[in-house]
């Protein structure tokens, strides 16, 4: 009974020491878990910034779709267009050399 006992304990704190170093150096250890938790982090931050941009595209689009002011405004600035009784003027920048 004695000697089963000893190689019952040596054989569970083998179990022990092998289940022990498969957590801290195996493959899944922690300090690889913790730089999957940070790494995760970052992309959660990443993920609600560009969820606050898309909000904000999205009002704009509709506020574009819904305006015609907005249009207008497109128009002018960025087409070059006018209404038939205005003038368009344009102004070239000069680089001065000294």
């Amino acid at each position: 009974m004695n000697k089963f006992y000893y190689l019952f304990l040596a054989a569970l704190l083998l179990i022990i020491f092998f289940l022990l170093k498969s957590i801290f150096f195996g493959e899944n250890n922690y300090s690889k878990r913790n730089s999957l938790l940070e790494e995760s982090n970052t992309h959660q931050n990443t993920n609600d910034s560009l969820r606050k941009e898309n909000e904000i595209l999205e009002f704009e689009i509709k506020n574009a779709q819904d305006s015609n002011d907005h249009i207008e405004n497109f128009a002018r600035e960025n087409l070059n267009l006018t209404y038939p009784d205005e003038e368009f003027i344009s102004f070239k920048d000069e680089e001065k050399d000294e």
